[in-house]
């Protein structure tokens, strides 16, 4: 196609922000001269409606099949000149954009300097255009149940989002019962809800959908496949069942360990943790008139968690009982949805609140809780230590992945992060995302969250699952890199360094080489990050919209 390649140029001056620096006047002249340009215009705003039905009818009078735009090149842009080329009848990445505005103009002020760069930019964009391909679209057989592993409340929420979506969902929970730690608090920060009517009410709701199928008592034993053909194999005692599904979503949670010893205590009815106390409240516990004490900031930092908890509680203690509540605290990390709102409350209430750095010590004398400390702030100012009396004290408890968190990440071949929960892989784009499509995280298996954020969470991840596997059939661009099966000699480098597991080897006569094998990536699976392309040692894989030969050809246009 490329003999018969005919290119239109579209300038737009950004209503004047473009050409205020640069004189299109001169470019224009130049560009009409390139081989294989066909047809040039220059506009005020290129984006404007009418200018997209305008481009669609020069299009076809002038028998256009490839397009560049000089202007900017933002995903909005982009994506609006993709779908003027769509109904123009043309393949969408047949068009080129670009950037002037940002990498030239806004950059650069006007001069000769910045008008040659921009020559020089525009005429790559040419030579880019002539090197296109077209690229075409798959039709997939998938599978739509997804697995669910973790019947607390993160998971629970993500089954019954991705039923409402039409989904049938598998719900796997190691425990004999739903509920998670849910079942054991008694207050739930930001929902203004009893936390055993809450965890009732979704039991009710999972059990009773028809679409959702529920296993207690089961683990994850295997998985093979990829996103839409999964196969995985659920343990129950000692029966291995083979279930086939099209996605999963790892709502394991997180625990916690109450260590005492760390602060020189021992096991004792007032010297508790932060659960244990929420266990008691939710029991009935009375603290009327008591001196209780809370420690935070001296484990598991950096969660914002345990201090959120803490003073939640502090006040809680404060108004309910009328007790005597201090906080001791190194830092105090309340940014959050109302979070700054409810410690000014708890010390409007009445709550101490006291800093201490190193310098804590805690002991029990005769049921007598003992705190020494030293205040940073007036140390050198006022003799310290100071010494506060608790009947009983609160510690932080260690916040860690539920149990089986690093075997199931090596059965779903995943990463786990420096904190060993399960590692997410992009913060920016889909923080419920992990390294392989079709597996995602939901709740705190990825880091200890709030029942807020982990009911959004749910309904992104089900949403996202939609997305992906919305139908038996789905249709799929067909962007990932591909094998000059002539070059592959199947070294493994491509198969060993993709980080989301898209890349497997084939064999067949079709394969042109000596092995008859060859590497082929999953359409569905590749997130085209272009890793293959750049380490494969034979130059056999290439990216499409970034091959060899486009790049080469915008260098060749460079004047240099």
């Amino acid at each position: 196609m490329e003999n018969n390649t005919r290119i239109g140029v579209f300038f737009c001056s950004c209503n004047g922000k473009i050409t205020e620096k640069v004189d299109y006047e001169q470019i224009t002249s130049e560009i009409k001269k390139l081989p294989q340009v066909e047809y040039v215009r220059d506009s005020q705003n290129l984006c404007a409606h009418l200018e997209g039905e305008l481009i669609c009818k020069e299009i076809t009078k002038n028998q256009l099949n490839r397009i560049v735009v000089v202007g900017c090149a933002r995903s909005k842009e982009e994506g609006f000149f993709k779908e003027v080329l769509r109904k123009a009848g043309i393949n969408p990445h047949l068009l080129s954009m670009v950037n002037l505005l940002e990498e030239c103009c806004s950059v650069h002020g006007k001069s000769a300097r910045s008008a040659a760069k921009a020559m020089e930019m525009a005429k790559m964009g040419v030579a880019r255009a002539g090197k296109l391909e077209e690229i075409s679209f798959g039709e997939y057989s998938v599978n739509r149940t997804v697995l669910v592993l973790g019947g607390g409340l993160a998971g629970m929420e993500a089954a019954l989002q991705a039923a409402a979506r039409g989904h049938k969902v598998i719900l796997a929970e190691k425990e004999d019962k739903l509920g998670g730690r849910l079942a054991r608090v008694n207050s739930i920060i930001g929902v203004d809800r009893n936390p055993a009517e809450l965890l009732d009410e979704k039991v009710k709701a999972v059990t009773s959908n028809p679409s959702i199928e529920v296993r207690t008592g089961t683990r994850l034993g295997d998985l093979d496949g990829n996103i839409g053909n999964y196969t995985a194999w659920l343990v129950k005692g000692d029966t291995e069942t083979p279930v086939d599904i099209g996605a999963i979503v790892v709502a394991t949670g997180v625990q916690t360990i109450f260590c005492p010893v760390k602060y020189g205590l021992g096991i004792a009815d007032n010297v508790i943790g932060q659960m244990k106390l929420e266990r008691l409240l939710a029991d009935g516990k009375d603290f009327t008139g008591k001196n209780i004490s809370l420690v935070i900031g001296k484990t598991t930092e950096e969660f914002n968690l345990s201090f959120v908890i803490a003073v939640k509680n502090a006040l809680l203690l404060r108004k309910r009982f009328d007790a005597t509540v201090n906080v001791f605290y190194t830092n105090i990390k309340v940014a959050g949805d109302n979070w700054e709102k409810m410690y000014t409350e708890a010390r409007d209430a009445g709550v101490n609140f006291f800093k201490f750095d190193e310098g804590i010590e805690i002991t029990a004398n005769n049921g007598e809780i003992l705190i020494n400390y030293e205040d940073p702030f007036i140390r050198g100012k006022i003799p310290g230590p100071f010494t506060v009396t608790s009947d009983y004290i609160v510690l932080p408890e260690e916040l860690v992945p539920a149990d089986g968190t690093e075997d199931l990440a090596k059965v779903l071949r995943i990463d786990l992060g420096p904190a060993s929960f399960f590692s997410i892989d992009n913060a920016h784009i889909l923080p419920e995302m992990t390294s392989r499509d079709g597996i995602y995280l939901v709740g705190s298996c990825q880091s200890p969250g709030f029942v807020n954020d982990i009911q959004i969470s749910a309904r992104v991840v089900a949403e996202e699952i939609f997305r992906k596997l919305y139908a038996d059939q789905v249709s799929v661009e067909l962007t990932q890199p591909y094998v000059d099966a002539a070059k592959c000699v199947v070294c493994l480098t491509c198969y060993r360094c993709c980080p989301h597991g898209a890349i497997t080897i084939e064999h067949g006569e079709q394969y042109d080489n000596l092995y008859k094998s060859a590497a082929q990536m999953n359409p569905m699976v590749c997130r085209k990050c272009g890793i293959c392309a750049a380490e494969c040692p034979g130059k056999a894989i290439q990216l499409p919209d970034y091959t060899d030969d486009q790049v080469l050809a915008q260098l060749e246009a460079m004047e240099v």
